[in-house]
């Protein structure tokens, strides 16, 4: 989009006379008059308009006609009807915000354990979606939510194994989760801890993960089970992040593998 085409239209006056030539094409005296402008204020607007390629004047003789450009409008629809639609993330972001006002009231009288279930369906077989949780290269691949991305990754397989999941956001900051693996019993369940830790390298909380892999024909049924103990009182965001952040990692997990 153009923003020549928004700053033109941005001027109340000059919104006033594409609105008056929405109805018809007319002459300079004449949107003056309607409008109660002067004369020169109109021919100056209506110069700003045409720069923007949103009217067009037209020589009669001695006179000038003005009309609209429709198509310069109807690219202007279909940008706002582009932008207008809604998007998942923002769904999200407004679950999120609750999810830590709620976390942040519990917090205050409540410790204990948070548990977090979610599950998935991915077109594939035990043994690739079992590669795909123990495998550093496919991990760096899927293992965040939207809009993060892995950036470092240790996946040492075996039980006592290090597990360090490393995800950068958008403005560079990153998050930090360290852990083991305590179970692994191949193609159908492991079991690892992750701690996400602080600025300052402090564990907000411990997660103790589950993960159950139920063949299904040539799919897999993907059920996590994670319990957060051990909560920091300035944890709220992210123990309110757990579910939502598994669901879209999840997600992630489904579509590298589809």
């Amino acid at each position: 989009m153009d923003a020549a085409l928004l700053a033109a239209l941005a001027e109340p006056n000059r919104l006033r006379i594409v609105e008056l030539l929405d109805a018809a094409p007319r002459p300079v005296g004449e949107i003056a008059t309607t409008l109660h402008l002067r004369q020169p204020q109109v021919t100056k607007h209506l110069q700003t308009l045409e720069a923007a390629d949103l009217v067009r004047g037209h020589a009669l003789g001695r006179r000038r006609v003005y009309a609209l450009r429709r198509a310069r409008i109807r690219g202007l629809r279909d940008w706002a009807e582009r932008i207008a639609v809604e998007h998942s993330s923002e769904d999200v972001l407004i679950r999120y915000e609750r999810a830590v006002r709620a976390e942040t009231r519990r917090l205050a009288t409540d410790r204990g354990p948070r548990t977090v279930r979610v599950r998935r369906t991915v077109a594939a077989r035990p043994d690739a979606v079992w590669a795909a949780w123990t495998d550093g290269t496919q991990v760096r691949r899927w293992w965040s939510p939207q809009h993060f991305h892995v950036v470092e990754c240790a996946v040492d397989p075996v039980p006592g194994g290090e597990l360090r999941i490393v995800l950068e956001e958008g403005d560079g900051t990153w998050h930090v989760a360290r852990g083991r693996f305590n179970e692994l019993r191949p193609f159908t369940r492991l079991a690892f801890e992750l701690a996400p830790e602080d600025a300052q390298g402090h564990p907000m909380f411990r997660v103790a993960h589950t993960v159950r892999l139920d063949p299904s024909g040539d799919r897999t049924i993907v059920t996590l089970r994670a319990r957060a103990t051990d909560p920091h009182i300035e944890a709220a965001a992210a123990l309110a992040g757990l579910r939502i952040g598994w669901e879209q990692t999840l997600d992630k997990l489904a579509a590298h593998l589809g």
